[in-house]
Order: C-alpha cells, then sequence, then structure tokens
C-alpha cells in the first residue's frame, strides 16, 4: 500500500453517489465549469448557451451543469459523431459537428439554431478560429467565458469595436485562483455542486480507465482523442465510496 500526507483542507469526502474514478474526475472540470458559468456569467435557466469543447472534461461538465440550471437552449461544439452523441445523452440540445462542417461555418449554424437571436453565453476551452466564430455567434449584451486553449492558440485577439458594438461582457476565468482572492465563495460552489451530484445532475462521464500499470495507454489514448469527457488512472480497486 502507497499513503500520502495532506492538509485537511485539501481533502473533501467522496460522495457516495461516486466511484472513486468518478470523484478523481469531478473537482477540477465542475468547478471550472461552475466558476466560469455561475460565478462569472450569472448563468440563468432562461440563457441560450454555446459550448466549445464539448466532448472534453471541462465542456462536458458544462453541458451537465446547463441542463441542472434549467437552459433549454444548449448548443455543444465537436468534433467527433460519436462523442456528440454522449454530450447530447448528457443535456446538449443541439450539436456541431467540425467532421462535417468547418469551424467558419459556427456563427451561421448558431444563428440557424437559435432563430437568429444568437447566445447569451459563451462557454470557451478551444480558442482559435473557433473562439473568433464563437463571438460572431452572439446576441446582443452576451456574456463570454475565456476557459482555456486547447486549441494551441492562446494568443487570441479580441476586436475591441466588435466587443463594443455587441455589448459583450468578455471574462478571464480561473478558478482557483478566485478563490485565493477572496472573489467568490468557496463554501457556496462545494455545496452547490455538491447537491448537484447529490441530485445526480453532474456524474461525470469517465470512458477510460486504466491501472497506473497502464499509464501510457491513457496517454496514447488522449493523444488519440479517443477520451469522451475524463480518463482515469487508477491504482487498484475503483469501488464506490462507502465514506
Amino acid at each position: 500500500q502507497s499513503y500520502v500526507t495532506l492538509p485537511a483542507d485539501s481533502c473533501t469526502r467522496l460522495s457516495p453517489q461516486l466511484s472513486f474514478a468518478q470523484g478523481a474526475a469531478f473537482h477540477v472540470a465542475a468547478i471550472t465549469a461552475y466558476h466560469c458559468l455561475v460565478e462569472r456569467a450569472k448563468l440563468q435557466s432562461k440563457d441560450r448557451v454555446l459550448i466549445a469543447g464539448a466532448t472534453g472534461g471541462v465542456g462536458l461538465a458544462a453541458v451537465q451543469l446547463t441542463k441542472a440550471i434549467g437552459c433549454s437552449t444548449v448548443i455543444a461544439i465537436g468534433s467527433s459523431p460519436k462523442k456528440l452523441e454522449a454530450v447530447k445523452k448528457e443535456g446538449a440540445t443541439a450539436v456541431i459537428d467540425l467532421s462535417k462542417t468547418c469551424p467558419s461555418n459556427i456563427a451561421e449554424e448558431v444563428k440557424h439554431l437559435t432563430g437568429g437571436k444568437g447566445v447569451d453565453v459563451v462557454y470557451d476551452p478551444v480558442g482559435g478560429e473557433v473562439f473568433d466564430q464563437c463571438l460572431r455567434s452572439t446576441a446582443w449584451g452576451a456574456r463570454v467565458a475565456i476557459v482555456g486553449f486547447a486549441g494551441g492558440d492562446n494568443g487570441r485577439s479580441v476586436r475591441a469595436n466588435y466587443a463594443l458594438i455587441k455589448g459583450l461582457s468578455i471574462f478571464g476565468c480561473r478558478a482557483g485562483e478566485a478563490v485565493r482572492q477572496g472573489f467568490v465563495d468557496e463554501d457556496l460552489r462545494r455545496t452547490e455542486l455538491q447537491e448537484y451530484v447529490e441530485k445526480g445532475w453532474m456524474i461525470p462521464h469517465v470512458s477510460h480507465r486504466f491501472d497506473v500499470s497502464r499509464v501510457r495507454e491513457a496517454f496514447q489514448a488522449l493523444e488519440k482523442r479517443e477520451v469522451v469527457g475524463k480518463c482515469v488512472v487508477t491504482f487498484g480497486d475503483d469501488s464506490t465510496s462507502k465514506l
């Protein structure tokens, strides 16, 4: 057996609704989605939402969260029909499959799906051309959450006149730093997320699990873009928590 010593405030009791693998996959993705959509974008059930990178861990958590909040229009962007089927099962009301259309068509597709209105909230962990097209997909006064740069372009720029004309609010989202700076209520965040888990609304989607002896295969699955949601490396038995 192996043991590790951690500060008590770094530990969270595992919900009985989650396996250890799901518990390992939950924290970062769920908190990122919550910070971006609830604490920064102030998401409401009436909002139309566009989620880029929806088949990844933070994207899929965002889809689950929008469904939990009650949003009736949740448009998910991905690049695999099979993966997007899983996203629809988690709550997306429509998908844009980039294996069948170019990123340059995203705005046109979104306008079609929203009856020409555009979206009220954008959640983007991708960047690059996808980010540009997400901006063009917005309704007036939309909120745009910048989550990361999974597409490899971390030098994205925003045309100030475009943000001005459309009245956009654009946020940089750092869930951990927001707590350290005293910007958010961490206890409220944990309480609400725990409630969503207990109700079965935010259960991490773990498509791949590998024992630590097969960690190389885990990285290969990620590299080949086979993973939907999360890939978890386990240490021995992965049974449901009895705590």
